[in-house]
Formats: structure tokens, C-alpha cells, sequence
């Protein structure tokens, strides 16, 4: 069986594609793949490798979004003529959904326009959790047959983790006293950043410290989070892409993750979280609550005055190791050999073969 990921990050920036692709080539599946965007990049990506069985679509923003509104009309024509024409030659169309639309809202209507269509052409469709197929039938008005949920597999073992908790905090310079409080992630307007600062301010417990760790979007976001935090020294920024290595710094550090979405489908963020064992706060809203329960984290409702505030203040009550440890028991059942036979079992129903 040949497979097409696209598109495929050949830097590894996010293990996800190669951990799915390595346990997949376990079960004996070839897989190829492709990062260009261009125009009609997709046929000469597919045909210059092989022709595939399936086609595996991953993010489909890239290949729908140009700078402005006609480029973005020709691009999102020319991708689905592409498909069209794959599907005509007997290519399967499998899609994972992450996002229901892309994040920064450029051309909404638009991008959901072609994206319905994307959805009417796809076989098989993936997504990571029973809310995540509720949305796609709702949104995309795509039949509950054609999708399949198969879960985010873990992150335990796929990065560094051999820093003890006071190495973590020495490197950071952090005192050893101090409860920490981590947001990891890419910094984004949706991942609720402002509100987490407003909540961390509203504390005011001097054993408190605040890590905010990622790579912004734009500049304009940085000034803003900067302008909000620059009164509280507890609140250290790390406006940068954290190298694969230096991961289990920031996560050994911390004694709870927050990720206060505003909006989410799928979190690979909490699963992270859950591979280095730690609890987490985060709103009970979309996949939130698929994922973690009571005995790890912190849940809030997010249309509750004060809810996430509230949530961080049960920190300091809190067995914060033994809800890490539970965190981690329950990403242990998110094996990636499992998921790729899950995959594999969507690819062959698109094939018609025996699993």
C-alpha cells in the first residue's frame, strides 16, 4: 500500500507526521510526502514519487489561503481541480481534520466554502475525538459514515527527559519555592494568552510564577502580552521556538500547564502536557474534556465569570504530582502502533482490502 502525506514537514518541527508514518511503515505501509504549496504542486509532488493508493491530507490551509481574496480564490480552485483529478485516476482521498478553519479567520467564509467542498471529495475523514466529528458533521455537513475518530497519539519517549524538576528551575533561574505556572505552545490570539495574564494578575500570591513559552504569530501580539504583564515581575515571557532538546526544561519546571483556549478542536499542546506528566487547566470545551478528567486537571467553564482564575487558585490545595502522574497513565493509552493501525484500517476501508 502507497501512501501521500501532504503536507509533510520534512524538518520534524512537529513529531506527529513521523510518528505516525514510522508506525505505519511497521504495518508495511510505504509512505512519501510533500511540503509545497504552489499551485498545481500537488500533482507533480504526487506523480514525481509514485502514484499513491491514498492521498493523506493533514492541514489544508496552505493549499485554500493566498495573501488576498483572488489569489486565494485561484489557489483553492486550482487545489480542488487537482483532488478532482487524482480521484479520477482512483486515488483515495483520506483527510485529518485539526482545524475546522484556519486559526487567524483570514477569508473565513471563503476558506469555508472550498473546505466544504474538500469535505464531499474525501473517502475517509479523521478526527481526534467524538466533539471534533459532531463539529465536522454540524459545519461541514458531511455524513457521520465517512468519519472516523481516531485519537492523538502521546509524546512519552519522543523528546528529552532527563532533567530533574530543580535542574529545570535553576536553568530558568527560578526559585525553588515557587509554584509555576506554564502556558507552552505557539502564541496565537484564539489560545486565550490575555485572559490567562488577567487571571495570573488577579492571584497576587507571591509564590507564583507565570512561564509564557512559544513562538508568536506577529509582533503585534508580543507588545500586547508584554504591555499586560509588564507590572508583574512573577511573569517571565520565552518568545521563541523551543528547540526539541530544551522541551523537558520548560515542562520539568512547571508544576501545571495552563492552556486556556478560547476555541479548540484538537490539542496536541495537552497531550504534551500528559506525556511529561503534568495536571492541567484548561476550559471544558470541545475535545477538552475527551481528553482529561477530573483526576488530572483543573476544568473550567469558560463562559464563568472568574472560572479560570478560580481553577488556578485549586492549584495550591492540590496533589499536583499524583494528578501529573494520572495525566501520564492516561497518555499511555494513546500508543502510537495503535493509532497506525487504526489508520491503516480507514486506508483499507477506502481500498476495499482485508485489515
Amino acid at each position: 500500500m502507497k501512501v501521500f502525506f501532504i503536507p509533510y514537514d520534512r524538518e520534524g518541527n512537529n513529531p506527529y507526521q513521523n510518528l505516525l508514518l514510522n508506525h505505519l511503515q511497521d504495518l508495511g505501509v510505504k509512505v512519501e510526502g510533500s511540503g509545497t504549496y504552489r499551485i498545481f504542486s500537488l500533482l507533480r509532488s504526487t506523480f514525481s514519487h509514485w502514484k499513491p493508493d491514498i492521498l493523506h491530507l493533514h492541514w489544508h490551509h496552505p493549499f485554500l489561503l493566498g495573501s488576498n481574496i483572488t489569489k486565494t480564490i485561484i489557489k483553492s480552485v486550482s487545489f480542488i481541480a487537482e483532488l478532482l483529478i487524482l480521484k479520477l485516476v482512483e486515488v483515495k482521498i483520506v483527510w485529518t481534520v485539526h482545524n475546522i478553519v484556519s486559526h487567524e479567520g483570514k477569508f473565513e467564509s471563503l476558506e469555508l466554502f472550498f473546505t466544504k467542498l474538500l469535505a464531499k471529495m474525501c473517502n475517509k475523514i479523521i478526527v481526534h475525538s467524538p466533539s471534533a466529528k459532531r463539529e465536522i458533521v454540524k459545519i461541514y455537513r458531511a455524513s457521520e459514515s465517512l468519519i472516523k475518530v481516531i485519537p492523538h497519539g502521546n509524546y512519552i519517549n519522543c523528546y528529552r527527559n532527563v532533567i530533574s524538576k530543580a535542574q529545570a528551575k535553576n536553568k530558568l533561574q527560578l526559585k525553588a519555592e515557587k509554584i509555576i505556572f506554564l502556558y507552552f505552545g505557539l502564541i496565537r490570539p484564539y489560545k486565550g494568552i490575555s485572559e490567562l495574564i488577567q487571571a495570573f494578575n488577579k492571584l497576587n500570591y507571591s509564590r507564583t510564577r507565570l512561564l509564557i513559552v512559544g513562538k508568536p504569530i506577529n509582533n503585534e501580539i508580543v507588545h500586547d502580552i508584554l504591555k499586560k504583564c509588564e507590572e508583574n515581575e512573577n511573569i517571565k515571557t520565552f518568545f521563541e521556538f523551543i528547540p526539541d532538546d530544551e522541551i523537558q526544561i520548560y515542562m520539568n519546571a512547571a508544576d501545571v500547564v495552563v492552556l486556556p483556549y478560547r476555541d479548540i478542536l484538537t490539542s496536541g499542546a495537552i497531550i504534551l502536557a500528559m506525556s511529561f506528566g503534568k495536571p492541567v487547566i484548561a476550559p471544558a470545551i470541545g475535545c477538552i474534556p475527551e481528553t482529561l478528567d477530573i483526576e488530572g486537571s483543573f476544568l473550567y467553564e469558560p463562559s464563568e465569570k472568574d472560572g479560570l482564575i478560580k481553577a488556578m487558585r485549586q492549584v495550591f490545595n492540590a496533589d499536583l504530582i499524583k494528578m501529573g502522574n494520572h495525566n501520564f497513565e492516561l497518555a499511555k493509552q494513546f500508543r502510537w502502533g495503535k493509532i497506525a493501525k487504526k489508520t491503516y484500517e480507514v486506508y483499507c476501508d477506502c481500498l476495499k482490502r482485508k485489515k
